[in-house]
């Protein structure tokens, strides 16, 4: 069984394996954090998004968590939903998943072809395979 602590320290090691330092002229070589979405708690707010960040290294984008509304999130950072590569679910609270099979379907939707991973605690499986029916 996965627990929490295990996901957390495995997501860890995953960005860390993925990171390159930054020296490179072109933007979109360069590995950056965008914070998203910073809000606690499902309620919604006017001018903060719910909990999301993204990783963009070497042009593929790493989204952990995802709060209500990050499709528009990460529209408005400039980050194309085509460049999704895998997403980290921290944990199953609705401030933290909102948005996991809506950032799905977007990005498919949005002409995604490439592979698209997911990682979280359970029932993680079960959630992908009722979203992506």
């Amino acid at each position: 069984m996965l627990t929490r602590r295990s996901f957390v320290t495995m997501a860890a090691g995953f960005l860390g394996a993925a990171w390159t330092p930054i020296r490179y002229a072109r933007q979109e070589r360069r590995t950056r954090l965008v914070l998203l979405g910073t809000g606690g708690g499902p309620r919604p707010r006017r001018n903060v998004a719910a909990s999301s960040q993204v990783i963009v290294a070497n042009g593929a984008a790493y989204v952990v968590d995802c709060g209500d509304g990050v499709a528009r999130q990460l529209a408005s950072a400039g980050i194309s939903p085509t460049s999704l590569r895998h997403i980290f679910l921290t944990h199953h609270h609705s401030d933290h998943n909102a948005d996991y099979g809506n950032l799905m379907l977007l990005a498919w939707a949005s002409g995604l072809e490439t592979r698209l991973d997911t990682w979280g605690p359970p029932p993680i499986s079960r959630i992908t395979k009722l979203f992506s029916r």
